[in-house]
């Protein structure tokens, strides 16, 4: 007689069962953009849109000044704290393209 095939709970090829599908389809989902907290701030990252320049400095007077702001932070403020440098989703390449 021959072996029976078992098959793994959990393995390469094997169905998922997505216990969220029927609420986010029905509308009853909920997402971080849906939380509002008393009190809640928001961050704006703003990067330079010219790719490789020098950033010889940066006047945050006005952000500064502006209604509701709580704080403004330059990546020099980052560097002082010790936060270093912010991740981004797209990979770093040399000014000749290479990566």
């Amino acid at each position: 007689m021959a072996n029976p095939v078992t098959v793994e709970k959990f393995g390469v090829g094997q169905s998922v069962r997505r216990i969220e599908d029927p609420r986010l389809l029905q509308g009853f989902g909920r997402y971080a953009d849906d939380v509002s907290l008393p009190h809640q701030a928001y961050a704006v990252v703003v990067r330079s849109p010219h790719a490789h320049a020098a950033v010889r400095s940066i006047d945050t007077s006005a952000a500064r000044a502006a209604a509701g702001v709580l704080a403004v932070f330059t990546g020099a403020d980052l560097a002082a704290d010790g936060i270093g440098d912010l991740p981004t989703d797209k990979s770093r390449k040399r000014r000749d393209g290479s990566p």
